[in-house]
């Protein structure tokens, strides 16, 4: 008997709030969807808290929950760039991302600038030499590109805050260890480590010239920690593969042993498209899973226009027509889902929102509900109730018929 193939489609940041000039619309329900529509009117929906109730949370975090895996086996989004980058450590290592980023001075705290510096990328370039040479003793620094540098203390501690505030209007943090962790050797030595670097990286920078008017600052996030991979067909008895374009998901894909397919285009609708031809690839080759995740929904509501994140939706949505005899196949469950809600709001308190998101389930072995379009408002009323990230996985192995009996 032939199994039911998995897509799993994660369109990252689609869930938005109401806003008046789209007539009291999320851009999700302002958009023209004919085949997110269709797939809703012939499968059953629900609303999702990948987390919980008003939890704003980073996209790797969500799909991790909806992959099925613990919180205390994920390793730290650092640990996804260095897989992605190629970048060697052993299990054990600590990970850092750093972010060499203009700050500006207030009342005796440091702020990120929220208006950016040109041209910040190539001072990164120009001093990125001699900041890998100002890593201390048991300390390695890697420069990625842009303003990111990672960085791999030696059998080190992840037990630390970060600096980022993330929200600019709050200050930079100070580098120190969780709450708990004080007295912890490994961690207190990684502190004195990361501490030491950045003294070092600060008169390192102080030599080089730089536009009049700003100073650079470093901003530690995500601490990880290296660890030895989590095979998601071991766990799920699917091969399965990562369309992804991000190198966050490309390490999140390696982590897992995923089959990875590193692709992307600039407009949303080729991006899609080209992704769901390689799922289509992945399916006839014999893959039973596979993952594709496209961030243009999440872009478009950060560049903060309901209406410019409807037209983006639509041109995914016309992608996905042209992929119906995957979708409808009666050998797929196809599961359309978001990984958190991003407001289209210029709105520096708010990056990702806690709002549920919607999430469907088409397939010949899906219930259908009464639900007949795929938006946030709708989906409140879908035959799947409300679900958690870690529902999913449950549901896609007794959907496509390879959940275990109880008893």
């Amino acid at each position: 008997m032939n199994r039911v193939k998995v897509l799993f489609l994660v369109l990252d940041g689609l869930a938005d709030v109401t806003h008046p000039e789209l007539g009291g619309r999320t851009p999700l329900q302002a958009a023209r969807t004919p085949t997110l529509d269709r797939l809703a009117e012939e499968g059953c929906c629900a609303l999702m808290y990948p987390l919980g109730p008003g939890v704003c949370h980073s996209s790797e975090v969500a799909h991790w929950r909806m992959f099925g895996y613990r919180p205390e086996e994920y390793p730290g989004r650092a640990y996804f760039h260095a897989l992605s980058e190629g970048i060697p450590c052993s299990s054990g290592d600590a990970l850092f991302m750093f972010n060499l980023v203009p700050v500006v001075r207030r009342e005796g705290k440091v702020y990120v600038a929220d208006e950016g510096v040109p041209g910040m990328a190539e001072y990164c370039r120009r001093v990125a030499e001699e900041l890998r040479r100002s890593a201390p003793q048991g300390m390695e620094l890697h420069y990625l590109g842009g303003i990111e540098f990672l960085a791999v203390v030696k059998e080190g501690s992840a037990h630390l805050l970060p600096t980022d505030p993330f929200l600019h209007y709050l200050p930079v943090a100070e580098l120190g260890p969780e709450p708990g962790w004080e007295g912890d050797e490994d961690t207190a030595r990684t502190v004195r480590v990361l501490r030491e670097f950045e003294e070092r990286a600060e008169r390192a920078m102080a030599r080089r010239l730089k536009p009049e008017g700003w100073e650079a600052g470093l901003i530690m996030k995500w601490p990880s920690r290296a660890a030895s991979p989590l095979s998601f067909e071991g766990r799920y008895g699917m091969r399965a593969a990562a369309v992804v374009s991000t190198p966050c998901f490309r390490g999140l894909g390696i982590f897992l042993g995923m089959r990875v397919v590193y692709m992307g285009d600039a407009e949303a609708g080729s991006d899609l498209n080209a992704k769901l031809g390689a799922a289509s690839e992945w399916f006839r080759e014999g893959g039973e899973f596979a993952f594709i995740h496209t961030k243009h929904a999440d872009e478009a509501a950060h560049a903060g226009d309901p209406q410019g994140k409807a037209e983006v939706i639509e041109a995914m949505d016309r992608a996905l027509s042209a992929h119906a005899e995957t979708l409808f196949s009666r050998e797929v469950l196809t599961v359309v889902a978001c990984d958190h809600s991003t407001p289209t709001a210029r709105d520096p308190r708010v990056i990702h929102g806690g709002d549920p998101v919607p999430v469907l389930f088409r397939a010949p072995t899906v219930r259908r509900d009464a639900v007949r379009e795929f938006d946030e408002v709708s989906a409140a009323a879908g035959g799947m109730g409300q679900l958690r990230g870690e529902d999913l996985m449950p549901l896609v192995l007794y959907l496509s018929r390879r959940a275990r009996f109880v008893t």
